[in-house]
């Protein structure tokens, strides 16, 4: 199965937290409502991935990173019947594993019926919060230790054409500092409205502000930059040809 759509299909359920407005959390968590709501959105977050923001990665990662990339990632994919039902099926596993996963490390769900232990305190907090916790973190831990693994067995590939390097660079850049920005105020402005968290509830409130509206914020920050790769290649590819 593809490893992109199991990816959006397992952030799809989560997107109103980030983008409030429109769908509500109740739709995409919910079943049946989330084949009609977080599978479609699924699906649009992997045609963003392969039409957009793959093409443009190796021209947004640092050039250690984005030379390793494999050349595939440059051309838009064609879709084929096979590669379309794997894809939804990706997707779906995606979303139902977020939903069945939120049932056992969030308060009042399923898997605490199922398993009362789970709301039980386990020390300063109830057990669903430590499995949520530590799936996380372990779930980043086995993320950062695979790509340490590729990239040490990745080969680097050709520089970019000389005409695009230096936009690139600019624009790589621009991004850094862009996302930066984005960390710092998205910490500084929650305690600047709230003051300094006194307890784990106020942190918790904070970083969860400072996850879903900077992580709104670094995603749009990234798609402005991807728009702007296309532009870039095409104007190094028209002074070389001029």
């Amino acid at each position: 199965m593809p490893a992109a759509a199991v990816a959006a299909g397992a952030i799809a359920p989560d997107v109103p937290l980030f983008l409030p407005g429109g769908l509500s959390y109740a739709q995409t968590h919910g079943f049946p409502s989330l084949l009609v709501t977080a599978l479609p959105v699924a699906a649009v977050m992997l045609a963003v991935w392969l039409v957009l923001l793959r093409p443009a990665a190796g021209a947004l990662l640092p050039a250690s990173v984005g030379s390793r990339l494999p050349s595939a990632w440059t051309l838009r994919p064609r879709p084929t019947w096979r590669g379309t039902l794997l894809a939804l099926a990706a997707l779906l596993l995606g979303v139902l594993t977020h939903v069945a996963w939120d049932a056992f490390t969030h308060e009042g769900r399923l898997g605490s019926a199922i398993l009362p232990v789970l709301a039980e305190p386990w020390g300063a907090l109830p057990g669903f919060r430590w499995i949520q916790y530590a799936s996380s973190v372990g779930g980043l831990v086995v993320l950062g230790v695979a790509a340490v693994r590729w990239f040490r067995r990745a080969t680097p590939g050709p520089v970019p054409r000389p005409g695009r390097a230096p936009a690139e660079r600019t624009l790589r850049r621009a991004l850094a500092a862009a996302l930066l920005a984005v960390v710092v105020l998205s910490v500084l402005v929650p305690v600047a409205m709230d003051g300094v968290p006194r307890d784990l509830d106020a942190l918790r409130g904070i970083v969860f502000v400072a996850i879903t509206r900077g992580g709104a914020a670094m995603a749009a920050a990234v798609l402005l930059a991807a728009l702007a790769v296309p532009v870039i290649r095409r104007g190094a590819r028209s002074s070389s040809a001029g």
